[in-house]
């Protein structure tokens, strides 16, 4: 029997490969879905229906894959990360990973959470919330107010204020980390926000109790889109109704457009924070790099409606049928069947 050496380039491939699937197996192996008999501060969501699905539907919830284990694990480690930075700078961290819990009317505990930390300063302990992310959203995040434009990141400002009402404090502090660097956000205590969140957690813990779901909200591609629970809220969204299209060169454009969405984004927030900044300059030069040189333009003429005839006015505002498309990134196509 000849015994064949193999190569080094061989043996190297051989590694890659083994490399790859022992760390796929070692991810797999941390996914899991836990039940919940309480709401959770860090997911207070846009819908109501989503809520009460996520303690009575908890295991229709699909499983996430290997990828996304991955990025919650690399942002357990930039939490670590980032406390002992603020440990090497001298910060003073108390509390860390402390329970703390809504109670209803009634008594009955409707929500659960952990604050990540307090930081001691100056005899006060003020709240501290980590969160990690993605370079392109870390540079369109500079206060609290951004949060507010995605469903996802709207869910930090409830968690916070939450944390803030059940500490019973005025202010708290986020640390945002795109894991090279980091921004620090102060949010304060606003009693009304408080008050609709908690009357939102009161509302759907009966529905809990009862096993009823609240009426569903019109759909919304970025909320409902994106939910785990489509496929049992919405059946005929999700699995029906649909036409499938085997087409590899349609599908490859839509995953380019999936990649460039977030640079679009980006472009756009820049275009328009530089176009402010050289709003009313005639002409600039930045850095010996750059020339910017701007004009004011006479904007549209105003209409008054009210001077043009009626029968002229309904042809010359006529709208023609539009037609909307939202794209949705099937993330488990097993789910999807015709």
């Amino acid at each position: 029997m000849t015994n064949v050496t193999k190569s080094p380039m061989e043996t190297l491939t051989e590694l890659i490969t083994a490399m790859q699937a022992k760390r796929k197996e070692t991810l797999g192996a941390k996914i899991n879905r836990y039940p919940r008999t309480n709401f959770i501060a860090s997911d207070i969501h846009d819908c109501d229906r989503y809520m009460v699905h996520s303690i009575l539907d908890h295991d229709k919830r699909p499983l996430h894959d290997e990828g996304l284990q991955a990025l919650f694990d690399a942002g357990n480690r930039e939490e670590i990360s980032v406390k002992a930075r603020m440990a090497e700078d001298g910060w003073d961290i108390i509390h860390q990973q402390t329970p703390f819990e809504i109670k209803n009317r009634a008594g009955e505990i409707i929500c659960r959470g952990k604050i990540d930390g307090k930081i001691l300063y100056n005899r006060v302990a003020i709240p501290w919330e980590i969160k990690s992310m993605d370079g392109n959203i870390f540079r369109q995040i500079n206060g609290p107010d951004d949060f507010k434009k995605k469903p996802f990141h709207r869910k930090y400002l409830r968690q916070m204020q939450l944390y803030l009402f059940g500490n019973n404090a005025e202010a708290g502090l986020f640390t945002i980390s795109d894991f090279r660097r980091e921004k620090y956000l102060p949010v304060a205590l606003d009693l009304g926000e408080c008050e609709h969140i908690i009357q939102r957690l009161e509302r759907n813990w009966e529905h809990v109790k009862a096993k009823t779901y609240p009426d569903r909200m019109d759909y919304d591609a970025a909320i409902c889109g994106k939910c785990p629970f489509i496929h049992v809220c919405l059946p005929d969204i999700k699995n029906t109704g649909a036409s499938f299209i085997d087409n590899a060169e349609l599908c490859g454009e839509l995953d380019r457009l999936a990649e460039l969405k977030p640079l679009a984004k980006e472009y756009e927030h820049i275009d328009k924070r530089v176009k402010e900044a050289f709003r009313g300059v005639p002409d600039a030069v930045v850095n010996l790099a750059w020339r910017i040189m701007g004009k004011e333009i006479k904007g549209r003429p105003s209409l008054d409606k009210t001077m043009i005839p009626p029968e002229i006015l309904e042809k010359a505002t006529k709208c023609e049928p539009g037609w909307k498309v939202d794209i949705i990134k099937l993330e488990d196509k097993k789910e999807v069947t015709p």
